[in-house]
């Protein structure tokens, strides 16, 4: 038998439901996008809403009250316990006891070799997967006209397929380039627990070979905001910085450079660019601690901000269909925040983004807001827009290619 507190306020962790056909009802399968908790569990609509309010202010009493009041019926004290207790051994709830296993994930994350490419894990060979980048990258025959020294580039963090035509236009200003002596790569953290900016020392290993950390690097970041690992565990799923690696090792060979991969989180919340919680470096700061770092070593570092802009259509949230009229709308809101990005105020991009609410979800202002600040001083070509469209599943995300340089 379950034991019930009434007053104890339990907090659901992230998650995702997905609504599935179970005997004739429609049950919604709970999925934690951050990949920690591996089991999944169904419940049916009326355990959904209990989840809603288990957001850590409410207490369970109140949740059997919310629950009388929807529905009309009580909920039993021993099956409101035994639905937290599912949700506590299914991993889906924050406390002590995730705690305790986030540690052990977070330890074993640390102690072993390398941090796997999982990306380069989805082709069947690695001839497959240096093939693909290949014929990416050949995807446009525009001519580059180089005004200046290439100091980084915007390109996205979709899969290649869908993110081809703006991946090719960023990475053919870095075609025929000597390799930096450090790549600083700025990714979007998708699935992780840190509200602050989240560095990793673990090398990343794929089919081109293993590319280290500049730890030398990374420790004068840390001497400058504190410790900036405290969740590099959120690393460990995470795509943005990946599919840069992947890229820059196609081009110049897996140990002919080192890199910086750094978390950026989103300044469009209430928060702006300090952390929600409190806890951790703003992300302002780090980026001017970045650029003081980028100036004092001239010439010997690239920027790569891992960036997709809006994501829009009924997968998202959305209610309108996904047609031609509903693009061009998001593509002129886009415009103007890239108008921002063009003009290199990193501010006014936000600022441009953030604006309704970013009703459109656009999840790199971070990465791209870092690298802006970081290269105030550098001049930027919009070189690319793109929208990848299904219509089948109604889901649509749109990217950009961009150049830095001096």
């Amino acid at each position: 038998m379950h034991v019930y507190d009434g007053t104890a306020k339990p907090q659901i962790r992230p998650v995702e439901a997905y609504p599935v056909e179970q005997d004739g009802q429609t049950g919604f399968v709970l999925v934690d996008p951050s990949g920690w908790a591996e089991a999944s569990i169904t419940v049916n609509r009326e355990a959904l809403f209990l989840l809603g309010m288990l957001d850590g202010t409410h207490s369970l009493d109140d949740v059997r009250a919310g629950y009388l009041n929807r529905f009309k019926q009580e909920m039993p004290t021993e099956t409101l316990a035994s639905i937290v207790e599912g949700l506590r051994q299914a991993r889906l709830l924050g406390g002590a006891d995730f705690q305790e296993y986030y540690n052990e994930l977070l330890q074993a994350y640390r102690a072993s070799p390398t941090r796997i490419v999982q990306y380069a894990q989805s082709f069947e060979s690695p001839e497959e997967l240096k093939a693909s980048i290949a014929d990416m990258l050949a995807q446009t025959d525009e001519l580059i006209e180089r005004k200046g020294n290439v100091r980084g580039i915007v390109a996205p963090h979709l899969d290649y397929p869908r993110g081809g035509p703006c991946y090719a236009a960023a990475y053919r200003h870095l075609a025929n380039l000597d390799a930096p002596k450090r790549v600083v790569i700025l990714g979007t953290n998708h699935f992780g627990m840190s509200a602050a900016v989240s560095a990793t020392g673990k090398a990343f290993e794929s089919p081109y070979g293993i590319t280290t950390i500049d730890l030398e690097f990374l420790g004068r970041l840390e001497a400058r905001c504190g410790d900036l690992r405290s969740h590099e565990l959120d690393h460990a799923r995470e795509h943005s910085i990946e599919l840069q690696v992947l890229i820059c090792q196609h081009l110049w060979g897996s140990d002919a450079f080192e890199i910086f991969p750094v978390l950026c989180p989103d300044p469009c919340g209430p928060t702006g660019t300090a952390p929600w919680s409190g806890d951790g470096v703003d992300l302002a700061d780090f980026a001017s601690a970045l650029r003081d770092e980028l100036r004092g070593n001239s010439g010997e570092s690239l920027v790569i901000a891992g960036a997709d802009l809006s994501h829009f259509g009924r997968e998202f949230g959305d209610e309108r269909v996904l047609d031609d009229a509903f693009c061009e709308e998001v593509a002129t809101r886009d415009r103007e925040a890239l108008d921002q990005l063009a003009g290199n105020g990193s501010d006014d991009f936000v600022q441009m983004v953030a604006r309704d609410n970013n009703p459109t979800r656009v999840c790199s202002a971070g990465c791209i807001y870092t690298a802006m600040t970081a290269l105030d001083d550098a001049k930027v070509d919009v070189l690319r827009y793109h929208q990848t469209v299904d219509s089948e599943t109604q889901t649509a995300v749109s990217c950009a290619a961009a150049v830095f340089y001096n």
